[in-house]
């Protein structure tokens, strides 16, 4: 255990020993619990005790009454803080998300009993000892993830706990119990209570988890994301396409989020860059987040645009250049209209799509070529992809491709899809494939239109990063290092200079000047010297490709 946790717990130790010492009841509880017994680092202490709001602060000298409706009071240490919640049951939830009041009461089970999961549902005293009325620690060993009660009624008292459900599958690697699954998509359409930016912040914890590619398979199946509060109008169904499954299934060899997001996006966005920010605007992603991703995006779009639709990588037009010439000047000028940053992210992004699609395509040529890699589904794992452990089995590809299929059949009720009188079992790893069936898409015919789209979009995706991108990926850094300049204000000539030039006032002839310098210096045309530049600025523009 690291030395920060375990001098966490420490004092958290004797939090619950100052409470115990004035005859309160007190527990570690919570994530902590679960932490602590899986082995896992903890990032934070929660405690529940018997003292009401009022006596937690009477005995400790420093507390923030930071939660004191819902009787929390945050008591402060020497060096950590910890959330001190009074034993309560809730009565009455408010839309869908949180109690209308608490009721203090006396009883540790009757307080674990109102939590979602029974791996969460745990508590632990100060000498180490668990409390698991309801089976917690025997889920985990089984590996399954299990509501306290009536999984309905969790999921009908706070609708977020749908979307947490399957964070928590996909970051524990638990098979969602088969009544849990049922009920989530019973009530998948309560989401629609839910605020976006609570939408988005357990998306992100998804995406930027252990396993990203699992929960991006149990979001399909469940059909959560068609329910969000501000609709979504992306294609998130083709994330169930073969070709985007190959690389999903690696998404976690991709250390950075933002990095993990931009694939996603390209994914199913690489030619609908303003859906996109409208998408990522929904959510309530930050807008320094939005333009990041978006230029990404944009990068893309700039580099798969054909020779004819870019007329500015040939500033001569007389002059006979190569296609890997016109291509470095695509890529150069792709840089100044987005920035290095967001080339680098492209680069990235599309490393991993090139490295996946590569693997699935040696992987229909032989099963298991031979190799340095691990075997798996689409062949050898190349270099990075092989350290990540992932490889995608058959059962979830199966499933996966019901999941897309369910894109052309009408929604199913999701009641329909258990059979009475079975036992509860918990579900597949993989998903089962009647599962997906259950969270299929809607009939509806914007829902098909949308989705044909994007696999079409998906299909171009692919066949310009297995056909073309290799030398932008090749190349790429290397032209980005090259580059005398990034921006007007690399240049040797600035505004104000060709104002006392010309004796002209400021105006939109600057920017367009200074721009015009600008590729020509970034692509090598021109040095970047002040007299060169200024002799350029203002030659008759019949002579300029002289």
């Amino acid at each position: 255990m690291e030395e920060k946790n375990r001098t966490m717990i420490e004092e958290g130790r004797r939090v619950l020993e100052r409470l115990q010492s004035r005859q309160h009841e007190a527990y570690f509880v919570g994530g902590f619990v679960r932490d602590f017994v899986l082995e896992r680092p903890v990032k934070d202490v929660d405690i529940a005790t018997s003292a009401k709001p009022e006596e937690v602060m009477e005995v400790f000298s420093k507390t923030v009454p930071t939660g004191l409706q819902h009787g929390t009071v945050t008591v402060l240490t020497g060096t950590y803080s910890f959330e001190v919640t009074t034993f309560r049951k809730e009565t009455e939830y408010e839309g869908f998300r949180r109690p209308a009041e608490v009721e203090y009461i006396t009883d540790l089970e009757e307080d674990l009993k109102r939590r979602d999961f029974t791996m969460n549902a745990m508590a632990m005293d100060a000498e180490g000892n668990l409390i698991d009325p309801f089976g917690g620690r025997s889920d985990m060993d089984r590996g399954v993830l299990r509501c306290v009660g009536e999984a309905a009624e969790r999921f009908g008292e706070d609708a977020l706990r749908m979307l947490r459900c399957i964070r928590f599958a996909a970051e524990y690697g638990l098979d969602i119990e088969e009544a849990t699954w049922q009920a989530l998509l019973r009530q998948a359409p309560l989401l629609r209570h839910i605020a976006m930016e609570r939408v988005r912040a357990e998306l992100q914890r998804m995406v930027g988890g252990a396993d990203p590619a699992r929960a991006a398979r149990l979001l399909l199946a469940s059909g959560l994301w068609r329910h969000a509060k501000t609709p979504l109008a992306l294609p998130f169904a083709a994330w169930g396409h073969p070709h985007a499954q190959a690389v999903i299934a690696h998404l976690s060899s991709i250390p950075a989020e933002e990095d993990r997001w931009a694939v996603l996006l390209l994914l199913i966005g690489s030619q609908q860059l303003e859906a996109v920010r409208a998408e990522l605007r929904a959510l309530t992603f930050p807008g320094e987040d939005i333009a990041r991703l978006t230029r990404i995006l944009a990068v893309h779009a700039h580099l798969q645009r054909g020779d004819a639709e870019d007329a500015e990588v040939r500033p001569r037009p007389e002059a006979q250049t190569s296609a890997e010439e016109r291509a470095a000047a695509r890529f150069k000028l792709a840089v100044l209209a987005h920035g290095k940053e967001a080339a680098r992210g492209w680069l990235r992004a599309a490393g991993l799509l090139r490295a996946a699609w590569r693997q699935r395509q040696a992987g229909a040529e032989a099963a298991s070529p031979a190799g340095t890699g691990r075997p798996g589904q689409y062949g050898t794992l190349p270099g990075n992809l092989a350290q990540s452990g992932l490889a995608v089995t058959q059962g979830e590809s199966d499933s996966l491709e019901a999941s897309r299929a369910g894109a052309e059949r009408p929604e199913q009720d999701a009641s329909a899809s258990a059979k009475p009188g079975q036992p509860s079992q918990a579900v597949p790893h993989h998903v089962s494939d009647r599962y997906e069936a259950s969270g299929g898409l809607s009939a509806d015919e914007e829902m098909h239109t949308a989705t044909a789209a994007g696999e079409a979009c998906l299909e171009e995706l692919f066949r310009f990063m297995t056909e073309e991108a290799d030398v932008y990926l090749e190349n790429g850094e290397p032209w980005i290092g090259v580059m005398p300049v990034y921006g007007v204000k690399d240049l040797a000539v600035g505004g104000s200079d060709l104002m006392a030039q010309s004796g002209q006032k400021a105006g939109p002839w600057i920017g367009e000047t200074l721009n015009r310098l600008l590729e020509r210096v970034a692509l090598g045309q021109l040095e970047n010297t002040l007299e060169i530049l200024m002799t350029e600025a203002f030659r008759p523009t019949e002579m300029r490709d002289e």
